[in-house]
């Protein structure tokens, strides 16, 4: 039988459970072209970015809200 102090040594942060799962990709369309992106939570803030295109970074206060300002700066960029 285990012991718990083994179960807690385990046992991840609730910091680095919510960096985890929040580490994903995404992929928005502008102006007909598609765009695949990654959002990764860093620091207390969610970052977006794509990196096959120069300045194709945006930060949120969530997911939604760093994947929407991405989908900004990117329209800003190619047009």
């Amino acid at each position: 039988m285990g012991s718990i102090s083994a179960i807690a040594a385990a046992s991840s942060s609730a910091a680095a459970v919510s960096q985890l799962m929040t580490d994903v990709s995404f992929s928005t369309t502008v102006g007909g072209k598609t765009y695949s992106a990654d959002v990764t939570y860093s620091n207390g803030e969610y970052v977006a970015d794509d990196s096959n295109l120069s300045g194709a970074e945006a930060t949120g206060s969530s997911l939604q809200a760093a994947e929407n300002n991405l989908t900004a700066r990117i329209d800003v960029l190619v047009y």
